[in-house]
């Protein structure tokens, strides 16, 4: 793989001498003498600035799609969000998640990092349909790489693609969108659900009235509200690793900030099944809130606490075990 990136860069500073926001390039990569990728550069950019990056995986109709359309499809939606858009293409069958898309997928992701300045921790992944698939089975098998995922019209065929890796969704944010004319009951529900199990922080839109389509109504703002949640949730997550009992405990707390009106959930890498209390505090030291818990389950914990009353500010969420506090997470109310 190393040895292709020089390549890469030659190949990409050839394609790209005149156009600033959109790339459109290939390159030989193992069997494929011209492996296609597209790339859309948003007006914000600064060079300066390490800025996030989203991985486009694009459906399976050769008839319509490849890389190119894809990007074209969700330029709009990269620029309102000022994202850089890289778009792997899935060759003459289509399919964006042969053995060849994955490998060339890695190279193209590992390549855009050399190009541009981009923020690690703000790497996402989206797709439509086949490629909603691969958003799932890539994302699993490549969890390292990413901060959040949108599936959208995710052509799955339950959990069956992803059973063996579903465990690696543990703490990672999902924003599943979907169709409700779009079998839901095999490529929603039951991934959805799998989701949830594994700990992973899940939201979700079934859209009613729309079948298998990525030209759905309002879909940029769809989009857009589905990736501003999936990046603050990212975003916001505060953890904090305590030692109890001689063993690590990690706890994470989010979203952060929460506004007046949200629910406050709280991630435990463990189960405590009694005498557990978590207390809200000032800045100041005063316990404004208190709550005793019947436990706290092994990962997420949507918590009995309402702060709509509460002037915004800064907070600490205090969680006790046997009256011993084991941790003190820092959260901003909005």
């Amino acid at each position: 793989m190393k040895k292709l990136l020089p390549f890469l860069i030659i190949s990409f500073f050839l394609n790209s001498l005149n156009s600033q926001e959109r790339i459109d390039g290939s390159f030989e990569f193992q069997t494929d003498p011209t492996k296609k990728y597209s790339l859309y550069i948003p007006s914000g950019y600064d060079e300066n600035s390490p800025h996030r990056l989203m991985i486009g995986f694009h459906p399976f109709n050769t008839n319509r799609w490849d890389a190119e359309s894809w990007c074209d499809t969700l330029i709009a939606f990269a620029e309102i969000n000022n994202l850089i858009l890289a778009c792997p293409d899935g060759g003459i069958d289509g399919q964006v998640d042969d053995p060849i898309d994955t490998a060339f997928t890695s190279v193209l992701m590992d390549s855009v990092f050399l190009w541009y300045n981009i923020n690690p921790e703000k790497v996402y992944a989206m797709g439509f349909s086949w490629g909603g698939k691969t958003t799932y089975t890539y994302g699993l098998n490549h969890i390292w790489r990413f901060r959040g995922f949108i599936p959208i019209g995710a052509a799955i065929n339950g959990t069956s693609e992803v059973n063996s890796v579903i465990q690696n969704a543990e703490g990672k944010p999902y924003y599943l969108v979907h169709g409700a004319n779009d079998s839901p009951g095999t490529r929603f529900t039951p991934i959805k659900n799998a989701l949830e199990s594994n700990n992973a922080l899940v939201n979700s839109l079934l859209m009613s009235g729309v079948g298998h389509t990525i030209d759905f109504p309002n879909r940029n703002q769809i989009l857009t509200t589905a990736f501003e949640w999936v990046d603050s949730v990212n975003c916001s997550q505060l953890t904090n690793v305590a030692v109890i009992e001689d063993k690590p405990v990690e706890f994470r707390l989010f979203p952060n900030p929460v506004l007046q009106n949200q629910k406050i959930t709280l991630f435990s890498s463990r189960e405590f099944e009694d005498h557990v209390s978590i207390n809200v505090v000032s800045v100041d030291g005063k316990v404004i809130l208190r709550k005793d818990l019947n436990g706290i389950k092994k990962g997420n914990n949507d918590l009995p606490i309402n702060v709509y009353d509460l002037e915004k500010g800064v907070y600490f969420l205090q969680i006790l075990h046997h009256q011993k506090q084991i941790s003190s997470l820092p959260f901003v109310l909005n």
